[in-house]
């Protein structure tokens, strides 16, 4: 029988209340829309590579150093500290922490999208205008307030953020239901011929419908995508500390997430093509990669209007309508968006050596949030907002396609560094592994293309502006590495400060004991 945890009452998270975090952390119908939008039927085969090359191993990885530092809190701050010592653990957390927060920049303006169809039944957000702001910049301060909301909700507590997130799984069955159901209603009707074709030449197996991806360079840049869509596992595995028996049920719950997260996401895209044709949908100029999902949904809404023998206008309706619940289980879904405040701040504030940051931003609340930390990652987030909205381009469109590049290419450059920390981690034989996916040989193999698979996925995306010949090229690559660098930089910055304080209390130690002696 398993002991009940009386330690300060903390609460432990069940294997289905882990599972439950996984998903909607790490899964979203999104992802696969958005590939079908990018690559049509290609993004298939990159999907499947980058399950293989870097989503299935990275989380066997991930697990395997979740358990092991089971019962130490600060997520991959220590499970790179105790593999590669705390100067690289700190600068690559800041890494991996500086894409969360562009993460939050993305989500803070594409939640707008949500909105604006969940109340109207398609994307108004290219109209809207405050104040004499254009619409990039009132979209910019619109997601200020909404990050602020979320600050706000993020103080009270694991338990109830857990609880969020099972509503916000049961929030994504139903539009997986939904989905999955219209595809296959709109697919028999038709003969069981689907709507996009299906790939028929050599070059269709990698290159898309889409003219942004028409060229071997640039569909071979939608692979940093695919390892965007597949990350995020280590921040699930960073609350192995509060998992109940987490030797079992950490990898356990890792390992049945990844094997249905897969087959989701290549399933999802196969439906999609059986309502959507890509050049008669999402061919306009319109359809960005903000609002692509509205497009998608719209055209299942007519289509199915069109089984039940609606006319056009009552067919358009139904598509409204469809984007209008759908939008409304999607809005419900992000009721996990406070538990993803808290998990980047647990990551880089809990298990860092005293001293090493301010302790200001340690103190937590009677929740056992730091909502210090909280509020100054939201005047960060905010700062970036207005940066990027305020930098030129007045469409929502421009600002979209924006955020999401960056944050992408921001999101996908630590996966790198761990990666590299787990080979290490993998040879040491003074960390003691409770849980073992990989021998020691097999692991050291697997970090190794796994490493590669995102080193080339993230340089070449970073200069592919400039490969490509893009208007502003180096504008834009500059956009691209300016998150990485930036916190990299902050990471060093502390850790040097870091250094200089204990050498001043080793100095000031030293001078005391030769005044007593």
């Amino acid at each position: 029988m398993e002991k009940p945890n009386l330690k300060n009452n903390v609460y432990k998270i069940s294997l289905l209340g882990f599972i439950a975090m996984i998903f909607p952390n790490l899964y979203g119908i999104a992802n696969p829309q958005q590939a079908f939008y990018q690559m049509g039927y290609a993004a298939i085969i990159y999907m499947i590579v980058g399950a293989i090359l870097f989503f299935i191993p990275y989380s066997f990885m991930v697990s395997e150093m979740g358990s092991a530092f089971k019962d130490k809190q600060g997520g991959i701050f220590i499970w790179m500290k105790e593999s590669m010592g705390e100067k690289y653990s700190l600068i690559v957390t800041m890494i991996w922490y500086g894409s969360q927060v562009l993460w939050f920049v993305t989500t803070a303006t594409i939640t707008w999208v949500v909105v604006s169809t969940a109340i109207f039944g398609k994307d108004m957000t290219s109209t809207w205008t405050f104040l004499g702001l254009n619409n990039s910049q009132t979209l910019a301060i619109l997601g200020v307030i909404l990050i602020v909301v979320i600050a706000l909700a993020s103080g009270f507590g694991v338990k109830n953020l857990t609880f969020l997130s099972t509503v916000a799984l049961v929030s994504m069955i139903v539009i997986h239901i939904l989905i999955i159901g219209g595809s296959l209603i709109i697919f028999a009707s038709s003969g069981f011929h689907f709507s996009q074709p299906m790939i028929s030449s050599f070059k269709g197996v990698f290159i898309g419908p889409n003219p942004n991806y028409s060229t071997p360079l640039a569909a071979t840049g939608f692979f940093v995508f695919v390892v965007f869509m597949y990350g995020g596992m280590e921040i699930i595995a960073g609350l192995a500390d509060q998992v109940k028996n987490p030797t079992k049920n950490v990898p356990k719950g890792i390992i049945f997430s990844t094997i249905i997260i897969t087959g989701l996401m290549v399933g999802i895209v196969l439906l999609i093509g059986m309502y959507i044709n890509w050049k008669q949908v999402l061919n306009g100029q319109d359809v960005s990669l903000g609002n692509f999902s509205v497009y998608e949904v719209q055209a299942m809404g007519i289509k199915l209007g069109h089984v039940f023998g609606l006319n056009q206008a009552a067919s358009i309706n139904l598509g409204l309508w469809l984007n209008r619940i759908l939008s409304w289980s999607t809005a419900i879904a992000l009721a996990v968006l406070p538990l993803k405040v808290y998990a980047p701040i647990k990551q880089l504030f809990k298990g860092v050596p005293k001293g090493l940051l301010p302790e200001k931003l340690t103190r937590e609340n009677k929740n056992g949030i730091p909502m210090n930390a909280v509020w100054l990652q939201t005047i960060i987030v905010s700062a970036f907002l207005i940066a990027i909205g305020f930098s030129g381009g007045s469409t929502s469109t421009a600002l979209y396609n924006k955020v999401v590049l960056i944050m992408t290419v921001a999101m996908t450059v630590p996966y790198f560094f761990i990666v590299i920390a787990y080979i290490k981690f993998k040879k040491n034989k003074n960390i003691k592994k409770s849980y073992e996916f990989f021998s020691v040989k097999s692991g050291v193999v697997w970090g190794i293309i796994t490493a590669a698979t995102l080193l080339f996925a993230n340089i070449f995306s970073i200069i592919q502006p400039i490969l490509e010949g893009e208007t502003n090229a180096l504008s834009n690559t500059l956009w691209l590495a300016a998150g990485p660098i930036i916190f990299a930089a902050v990471g060093w910055i502390l850790y040097k400060r870091y250094e200089i304080k204990k050498k001043r209390l080793v100095n000031e130690n030293s001078d005391n004991n030769n005044l007593t002696a």
